[in-house]
């Protein structure tokens, strides 16, 4: 039997720099509300739709977000109000301690009652880490 190496990890994928647990992971797959799409189109909503379907948004900048309750080795920007899919939250962008590089965002505050679980965590983005120890 294959001896555990110790917690497994999620580090930058740019300088490997440790930035999370995966025993913090809350979730690596939650949709947005779709009522927010009300202004949109029809065919930006069959798009925005489509995307959810297939890759779990909440998105980051470039796909695929995970949702976390802690990050280490990292540095916050400035709060900034953004509209999300789920909402209008106040969100700091998230960079990598060591190299600099923009990992995702943390949730600051959000808006609506139903986002609110979302406050304090970190949204990190799949392409901008790798899997350590597993």
């Amino acid at each position: 039997m294959a001896e555990s190496l110790g917690p497994r990890l999620y580090s930058c994928s740019n300088c490997r720099n440790r930035v999370s647990l995966h025993d913090d992971i809350i979730s690596k797959c939650f949709q947005s509300t779709l009522r927010k799409m009300k202004s949109l189109s029809s065919i930006a909503r069959v798009y925005v739709v489509n995307r959810i379907r297939r890759n779990c948004l909440e998105s980051g900048r470039n796909g695929r977000a995970f949702l976390f309750s802690h990050a280490m080795n990292i540095t916050l920007g400035p709060k900034e109000d953004r509209h999300l899919l789920s909402g209008l939250h106040t969100v700091a962008d998230i960079y990598c301690a060591d190299c600099h590089q923009v990992l995702g965002w943390k949730y600051e505050r959000a808006y609506e009652v139903s986002q609110k679980y979302k406050e304090g965590k970190f949204i990190l983005e799949k392409a901008k880490i790798v899997n350590e120890n597993w």
